[in-house]
């Protein structure tokens, strides 16, 4: 995947990442049926809106992922499809001029004549690890991404994969486990959305899109309720 130069940009952007987060929600089950809820508190983050009219598909796989696995004789049940769908619509919307919700990647063009380009998300992958599985008290997770890129019409344009990386130490007191592994989880996904808010711009996706002269101009996005 190309890559932009404007490196200066990026220096810019990439100060940006520590106030970006995104809302995300996981259940854990196993003995005992354990349940929690993540929502991380941020405070409003600048990001750079690109002036652009796009439209965005959300697939139901994506707004519904839940990740199921058994380990130990526990069942983990990680459900991220609502949070990470609001997230990705949230971000879409901080960073272009507008943006159109499209029933399928094909339907840009009857949708807004205005709509440059089409983005569908993917979660490609969710992964994790605990002390037990590593031999060492950290416990991390990785959620791996790819946006695809269309015309209006729904052709393939291009595709960017990328990853979000979370890890929080272990604890030896019991009962701490799942508790850390939300926070390892949080960590991944705000990781994944700061991804998205410094380097979107500079993928070969969203050429084409715009001028590279274009000016940008900052904008506040109000974290959620």
């Amino acid at each position: 995947m190309e890559r932009g130069t404007r490196h200066s940009g990026l220096r810019a952007l990439r100060r940006e990442r520590r106030w970006l987060a995104w809302p995300l929600v996981v259940l854990l089950s196993g003995c005992g049926a354990t349940q929690m809820k993540v929502e991380t508190v941020i405070p409003p983050p600048l990001v750079t809106r690109i002036p652009a009219v796009v439209g965005v598909h959300v697939p139901l796989a994506f707004s519904t992922a839940v990740q199921r696995e058994e380990r130990d004789g526990s069942e983990y049940l990680i459900d991220v499809g609502q949070a990470q769908a609001d997230g990705f619509l949230r971000l879409m919307n901080a960073m272009f001029t507008r943006v159109v919700p499209v029933d399928s990647v094909a339907a840009g063009a009857t949708t807004d004549p205005e709509i440059r380009g089409v983005f569908e998300p993917q979660l490609v992958e969710l992964s994790f690890v605990t002390p037990r599985d590593t031999g060492t008290l950290v416990y991390a997770v990785s959620l791996k991404y790819r946006i695809n890129a269309y015309t209006p019409s729904g052709q393939p344009v291009d595709s960017w994969t990328f990853t979000g990386y979370g890890a929080h130490p272990g604890s030896q007191i019991p009962g701490q486990g799942t508790e850390l592994l939300r926070k390892a989880a949080a960590l991944a996904m705000r990781d994944a959305g700061a991804k998205i808010a410094v380097e979107f711009r500079e993928q070969a996706i969203v050429r084409g899109l715009i001028d590279e002269s274009a000016p940008l101009r900052p904008v506040e996005v109000q974290p959620p309720p």
